[in-house]
């Protein structure tokens, strides 16, 4: 499961904005992005593909679904 949470740093804890469902004693691993961070998720993906291909969002339903639109 992945949840993303905004939260604040205050006095050595991090105090999350909302709860979060997770029963307590749950073990978790975090990654920490400050929020005036631009940061994209997505960046780590960005570029892996090595098909060749340019067009990808132009004809992502082709590819994806092997269908071509009406």
């Amino acid at each position: 499961m992945t949840i993303t949470v905004e939260a604040k740093y205050e006095n050595g804890k991090l105090n999350p904005a909302r709860p979060i469902p997770l029963a307590e004693g749950t073990q978790v691993q975090l990654t920490i992005t400050t929020a005036d961070e631009d940061h994209d998720p997505l960046d780590a993906v960005i570029g892996i593909c090595e098909s060749g291909r340019t067009d990808g969002a132009e004809n992502h339903d082709k590819y994806i679904y092997g269908k071509t639109r009406p």
